[in-house]
């Protein structure tokens, strides 16, 4: 499972599950009914506005605005305003992130747009034979190019693309330095402990969870070259600052404390991380 791994400027290592070639071909599908029920919508909305004088001057106006600009900017509009997703990243749990897992700019997300025509819609390229004649058997004509040719996800360039690239990126993402996420993948902490968290093992600190993924990680590197670089007045602050975020008075000496705090997040996170997949 390919996995990015993006360094923090607190020098703490996230990990991101990307976002594999069906899923990603799959939310595109979705996006694409998406749109298909819009194209239904529209068609309603044109009758009625086609009835308002304005648009009876110039029908192509009217089906510009109401067909062809939201259809050409639903992809990079969605992921601009929804954090990096469309609907069918957002069911799928999918993300555009940049490759350093900060957001992308508007710039990046035009970019990956605009040469999702090579890696996606070669047949897109035909839309330009349609008739541009304001008839209605010409916008009849032009609806049927528009979704068969420009939403139907054709990724034969695409395909390659991300089978070649160590991070499932298509040409458009390479360029625009973005990939697309699954979720964020916080490793278990079983793998990196001695040992793993028993079964039924019974949690000291219940609120652990109310720390995130990065304090976690800051606290795992510690105890980790604790031995090495000997750091044990960061160790001590880490443990008070853990104290304070989940109000723990008790005497329990620092490392003791944050080694019993990573077994607690591992075996409660795993319960959460259960009980989302099932919903």
């Amino acid at each position: 499972m390919p996995i990015l791994k993006v360094q923090t400027a607190q020098n703490v290592q996230i990990n991101y599950e990307l976002g594999s070639v069906g899923l990603r071909l799959l939310a595109a599908i979705l996006d694409l009914v998406v749109v298909i029920l819009y194209i239904f919508i529209a068609q309603y909305l044109m009758g009625a506005l086609a009835n308002i004088h304005f648009f009876q001057e110039d029908l192509s106006i009217l089906f510009f605005l109401v067909i062809i600009l939201p259809i050409l900017l639903y992809l990079p509009v969605a992921e601009y305003l929804w954090n990096g997703r469309t609907v069918g990243k957002y069911l799928l749990k999918l993300k555009v992130v940049r490759v350093d897992g900060t957001a992308p700019s508007l710039g990046d997300y035009i970019l990956r747009w605009l040469l999702r025509t090579l890696d996606v819609k070669l047949g897109f390229l035909m839309i330009f034979f349609v008739p541009s004649t304001p008839s209605s058997q010409a916008q009849e004509t032009f609806m049927i190019w528009t979704m068969v040719l420009m939403l139907v996800p054709l990724p034969v360039v695409g395909l390659v693309s991300m089978v070649r690239s160590g991070l499932n990126q298509r040409v458009g993402d390479r360029l625009a330095g973005t990939v697309v996420i699954k979720k964020k993948k916080l490793y278990s902490l079983a793998d990196t402990l001695l040992r793993a968290t028993e079964q039924d093992y019974t949690p000291v600190y219940k609120n652990v969870l109310k720390l995130r993924d990065k304090d976690i990680y800051i606290i795992k590197d510690a105890l980790d070259n604790l031995e090495t670089k000997r750091n044990y007045d960061y160790v001590n602050k880490l443990a008070e600052k853990a104290k304070a975020i989940l109000e723990i008075d008790d005497e329990t000496k620092p490392v003791a404390l944050l080694q019993t705090l990573l077994r607690d997040y591992d075996y409660l996170a795993k319960k959460r991380d259960a009980v989302e997949q099932i919903k």
